[in-house]
């Protein structure tokens, strides 16, 4: 089941199977996508990326491999040149968030998307 947020803040949201089909690799003068992974535990993982779908192809590899907690769900920001930097800006502001034992975050799902839309507006990401 994909879904999409009315207010548009994710290019794509829905389910890490159809992330291939809804959005593209970005060369190098294009940036990349700040990418969020909901995972089984009920945590969030951000990363930054140019290749969303080989991303969480190769987390969901990883994952099975080794035991770790699957992906349920992805969010997918629009492109953008500076995307490592918004990448590092969202997970500032999210550090209330950040579990103790991982590099994940335990946050709503709504609020990550209030967060996000804060720094993508600062970024100039429409």
């Amino acid at each position: 089941m994909e879904m999409h947020n009315p207010d548009q803040t994710w290019l794509f949201d829905g389910e890490p199977e159809n992330v291939d089909l809804k959005v593209v690799a970005t060369s190098p003068v294009d940036g990349g996508y700040v990418v969020a992974l909901k995972l089984a535990s009920d945590t969030i993982r951000l990363a930054a990326t140019r290749h969303p779908a080989k991303y969480v192809a190769a987390w969901r590899n990883n994952a099975r491999r080794l035991g770790l907690p699957d992906v349920v769900r992805v969010m997918v920001s629009p492109p953008h040149l500076r995307y490592q930097a918004v990448k590092r800006g969202l997970a500032r502001l999210m550090v209330d968030h950040k579990d103790a034992e991982s590099d994940a975050y335990r946050v709503d799902l709504g609020e990550m998307t209030r967060i996000a839309r804060e720094v993508f507006e600062a970024a100039g990401i429409e």
